[in-house]
């Protein structure tokens, strides 16, 4: 081969050398070309068509970095960051100069929760440029993720000093200072933020919970509200509401935003459980106990659940079943309290003192020494009639806890039964310097005073009844002005309106004359039960069920404010009876029925033995039937005034040969006729007693050592009815001798029907 030979070969390689360049320059620019044209895309937010722009440069040039890192920052801001944080690691692998990529790949790193993987790339993002605030923001996310607050904080001030308008900077040291206890600054912080960006929906969160921390309620409220206006379905959030609503003791609205978040999770535990927690709060047991079954159902194991669903259970009276749920509840968790205090509750409830007693000393044992569970056990003890040893077990709660109010009250209780009532109105004063804004311990003091007769001051305290939240939620009227008793009332309208049980109403009712006598047109509001029977009583203009429409009036004032208004003492009760009236044609209803049911020539005896099963005092009040056995052996026909009969005073009732009409007695207007009917009614204290008062008829009341108030101490008789005998336990709950003090009073009575 020739040199020209050569030549021609060597241009040709040389030319085929600048064609390969030139076309590499072609595809370098046209490369260029489309990154720029993709950026383009990417900023204007068409992320979608920026992303098929950077993968068909990745299609000709796969491991071009720009493209890589810019297709990883697309597939971050689409909300894939497991591609991302893949594209981002391929590049910087070659590529370890700009600052910008290593802080964005630590950024998808901690949006994909690898916190400590994070902090590796953001410290290198910040050796290239220390002045790059965004990545300073990451690098405080990261360690807060981590739980390195001290740290985080740090690094927030630090991009704050470069760029003070970061928002997400100052919200999340916010953040980190909360975390480090310091909720004050905290909120500063948070502020701060949302200066910056008004429509932060974390921040503002973020915001309530700081307030929260700092006990400012109504203000977290308020936070997490504007949170819910930029994202309206945020069942955590709803929840929050809700739990600081429950703070704030509005628990009606706090069980509307637990539903509300239930309507968009409704198989979330933490919420359904609040949710309960309101419904326990709400008394609203019916739903209370298929919320909980439906906790146990996804969580069978939930001890809150089966605390919540034996509460349930004891609101809806079924004792045994509480006592067995909360036995679930305490399986699950040994060591709560509220579960063990509350099964003492339900074991009392079943008249099985001995093993509630049982069951706190061996928690006691267990545990140590624990307030709740010594008030629990004062309170079996008290039931069991040992109050000294009662006393003991509150004394000892005393000194565990004594700023808790609710033990003083039990502890002034005690101490009224061992008739130190000095102490006791002392343990009640204890009360009302603990917690000046609640009316208990005035409450509690009123009913003290009143059974000691001190009315003066009993009825000014009694007042303080509107205080408690049950009592303030049912109170009527209380918009319209109040006769206090110091202003006249001649020619005005004066609304009298119950306000308690029956047996209160038929007591205080004979108040309205007095009011008729200042020279006042009187409407009484009352019951429904009783609108008939109430129909016989003077100085009532006209007769109002609750409910029904109310006409025109001055003044309103509650039956039993009425006393204070009147300055009544023990000599100035109105005691005239009778004061109400049986219907003549149900008496004569009753007299047939009587007629022939009653055998010949016997007195007849009406016999009420136990009162409403939810009263708090009901242990104290009511008795078993079969106690009453001792009367029977007397020459007397007895009659049941009872309309409905305890489970476990059926079997007796059915073998003591009592009359029983039962639900034949439909309303207060049948009791009334049918007491008229006989010679005596023997007694409880219940409305019945109060019921024979009104109408004069002889009565006979079986007391407990310590009775309510109305029936003042040791007397054997009632200021309020000059037909009421009282017959009184000498010891603590020795019905025994009460019942054989009245069987001889029984025998004389028959003794003088047969002279």
């Amino acid at each position: 081969m020739g040199r020209g030979d050569r030549e021609r070969g060597g241009g040709t390689a040389e030319l085929q050398a600048d064609v390969m360049a030139g076309r590499a320059a072609v595809m370098t620019a046209a490369i260029q070309s489309s990154l720029r044209k993709a950026r383009a895309l990417h900023e204007r937010g068409e992320i979608g068509q920026a992303q098929q722009v950077y993968r068909g440069v990745l299609a000709i040039d796969p491991e071009n970095v720009e493209a890589l890192l810019l297709l990883g920052a697309a597939c971050d801001q689409c909300g894939d960051s497991l591609e991302a944080e893949r594209l981002m690691a391929r590049a910087l692998r070659v590529e370890r100069r700009y600052a910008w990529a290593f802080a964005n790949y630590g950024l998808v790193l901690i949006k994909l929760g690898r916190h400590e993987a994070a902090l590796e790339p953001l410290r290198e993002a910040l050796r290239l440029d220390g002045g790059y605030a965004a990545a300073h923001v990451s690098h405080g996310n990261a360690l807060l993720g981590l739980e390195r607050y001290a740290q985080a904080q740090a690094a927030y001030e630090r991009a704050l000093a470069i760029s003070p308008g970061i928002a997400e900077a100052w919200s999340n040291r916010g953040n980190a200072l909360r975390a480090l206890g310091r909720p004050a600054d905290a909120l500063i912080s948070f502020d701060r933020a949302l200066a910056i960006s008004q429509r932060d929906f974390a921040t503002h969160t973020n915001r309530g919970h700081a307030l929260r921390d700092l006990g400012r309620h109504e203000e977290a409220l308020r936070s997490y509200r504007l949170a819910l206006v930029i994202r309206p379905r945020v069942p955590e959030l709803l929840s929050q509401c809700g739990a600081v609503l429950l703070e704030l003791g509005r628990d009606r609205e706090a069980l509307v935003d637990f539903d509300r978040a239930l309507e968009i999770k409704p198989d979330d535990i933490d919420v359904l459980y609040k949710s309960c927690v309101a419904l326990d709060l709400l008394h609203l047991y019916e739903e209370l106990l298929r919320r909980c079954d439906r906790i146990l159902t996804l969580l069978p194991g939930h001890a809150g659940a089966w605390l919540g669903r034996a509460n349930a259970l004891e609101g809806l009276h079924r004792h045994a079943e509480a006592a067995d749920a909360y036995a679930k509840a305490l399986d699950r968790d040994p060591n709560l309290l509220t579960a063990l205090s509350n099964q003492g509750v339900a074991l009392r409830m079943l008249e099985r003192y001995a093993e509630a007693l049982e069951r706190y000393d061996g928690a006691l044992e267990r545990l140590g020494a624990n307030a709740q569970l010594l008030l629990s056990r004062g309170q079996t003890l008290q039931q069991l009639g040992r109050y000294d040893e009662a006393l003991a077990s509150y004394e000892a709660a005393a000194a565990i806890e004594p700023t808790d109010a609710a033990g003083w009250a039990l502890r002034g209780g005690a101490l009224q039964q061992l008739l130190r009532f000095d102490e006791a109105i002392e343990c009640y004063r204890q009360m009302q310097s603990l917690e000046p804004a609640n009316g208990d311990g005035h409450h509690e003091e009123a009913y003290c005073r009143l059974l000691i007769g001190d009315f003066e001051e009993g009825w000014r305290k009694y007042e303080y009844r509107w205080v408690d939240a049950d009592a303030a939620r049912s109170r009527r009227h209380a918009h319209r002005p109040l006769w206090t008793g110091h202003e006249s009332i001649a020619g005005k309208t004066v609304l009298l309106h119950a306000e308690q049980g029956y047996g209160d109403t038929l007591q205080f009712c004979r108040y309205a004359n007095l009011v008729e006598a200042r020279g006042a047109d009187v409407v009484l509001e009352v019951p429904l039960a009783l609108k008939g029977l109430l129909s016989s009583l003077r100085g009532v203009q006209q007769l109002i069920a609750i409910g029904e429409p109310l006409p025109a009036f001055d003044l309103q004032c509650p039956l039993l404010s009425v006393p204070l208004a009147l300055d009544t003492d023990a000599t100035t009760i109105p005691a005239q009876v009778p004061y109400l009236r049986a219907d003549v044609g149900r008496m004569r209803h009753w007299e047939r029925a009587l007629e022939e049911r009653t055998p010949s020539g016997r007195i007849k005896v009406g016999l009420a033995w136990s009162g409403n099963p939810t009263h708090k005092n009901d242990m104290n009040r009511s008795i078993v039937l079969a106690k009453l056995a001792p009367l029977y052996s007397q020459r007397a026909a007895f009659v049941s005034l009872q309309q409905q009969v305890r489970e476990r005073d059926v079997s007796a009732l059915d073998q003591s040969g009592i009359i029983h009409f039962g639900t034949d007695l439909q309303d207060f207007a049948d009791t009334a006729a049918l007491i008229a009917c006989l010679d005596v009614v023997v007694s409880v204290d219940t409305s019945v007693v109060h019921l024979a008062g009104a109408l004069g008829k002889p009565g006979w009341v079986l007391l407990p050592r310590v009775p309510d108030w109305r029936w003042l101490l040791e007397r054997e008789d009632s200021p309020w009815y000059p037909t009421i005998r009282l017959f009184r336990q000498h010891k603590p709950g020795d019905w025994s001798d009460v019942v054989a003090r009245v069987a001889q009073a029984l025998a004389q009575r028959v003794g003088e029907s047969y002279q």
